[in-house]
């Protein structure tokens, strides 16, 4: 797979994880958030097992402990988004967790003790600003403050796990790693809410319609290949790309649930889409 078509993969990637904001926050209004974790990743472990039985049969150890490890972060990550996203907007959620684009480069640059690359810090800002802009539509919100804290730990965590999946999908099955993180994920996600909560599984029609796209759309092919895209990509580059997971997020939030729009929010989608697009505008030669 060359650099143009990972790009693609990951923005097909990013897309179809902006959906599951929406999603989930609907089924939050009768489930429970672990509970919705649960169901959503075992499902889709057991569908993606059985259909690349023959990769995870062979997995190697190196594959089996990066997918743990990815479980493990996404997990945390996971928590913080669901707890943050009961209170605040879908796509201002998605747009704050979505800081790793600039966490990214700033903890490499830290660890590296290096400068990051001036145009893909000022697209990071570009987003950054965008995101402050979405922000303030939260501040007068029951519980909007609390949210924004939880959507940044999420950006936090989210940033750690971009790093991660760089690192764990060099010299291992990709695939592979994306199964045994999505099942990885299922189990924490069932201990923790057989400990502290009610667990509770979709009882009407239309709910089990939202979690199969979950299943399906957001997880199945949204978490199982972003390893994929990633192993042919550096992890800042791949950073700026999860710019179309807030967008998606937002326009959705707009159409379907029907959040309001207002000057701050236009401002803040210009601003990210202009990241995306500046970014991706004749970055590099192709490898």
């Amino acid at each position: 797979m060359d650099r143009t078509k990972a790009r693609i993969l990951l923005i097909s990637v990013f897309m179809a994880r902006g959906t599951s904001f929406l999603f989930s926050k609907t089924l939050m209004q009768s489930l429970n958030p672990l509970s919705i974790l649960a169901v959503r990743f075992l499902l889709a472990f057991l569908i993606l097992a059985v259909l690349f039985r023959e990769k995870v049969a062979l997995c190697s150890p190196r594959s089996l402990r990066g997918g743990i490890i990815l479980g493990v972060l996404y997990t945390i990550c996971m928590f913080f988004e669901m707890y943050g996203l009961r209170l605040v907007d879908t796509g201002v959620s998605s747009l704050i967790e979505n800081m790793a684009i600039v966490l990214v480069p700033l903890i490499t640059a830290v660890i590296e003790r290096t400068l990051p690359r001036k145009k893909t810090m000022l697209c990071a800002l570009l987003a950054v600003v965008g995101v402050g802009f979405l922000s303030l539509t939260q501040g007068s919100r029951a519980g909007g403050g609390l949210g924004i804290l939880l959507s940044v730990l999420a950006a936090v965590t989210f940033a750690f796990c971009i790093m991660a999946t760089e690192k764990v999908s060099r010299d291992a099955d990709p695939v592979a790693i994306g199964i045994i993180q999505l099942g990885t994920m299922g189990v924490l996600s069932l201990l923790g809410a057989l400990l502290t909560e009610p667990f509770t599984v979709p009882r009407t029609g239309l709910e089990w319609t939202m979690m199969a796209l979950l299943i399906l759309l957001c997880s199945c092919f949204g978490f199982a290949f972003q390893p994929l895209g990633q192993k042919y990509l550096p992890a800042e580059e791949a950073a700026v790309l999860t710019v179309v997971n807030p967008l998606t997020a937002s326009i959705m939030g707009i159409l379907i649930a029907g959040e309001k729009m207002s000057v701050f929010k236009l401002t803040g989608y210009v601003l990210i889409l202009s990241a995306l697009l500046l970014y991706n505008l004749h970055t590099e030669p192709a490898a």
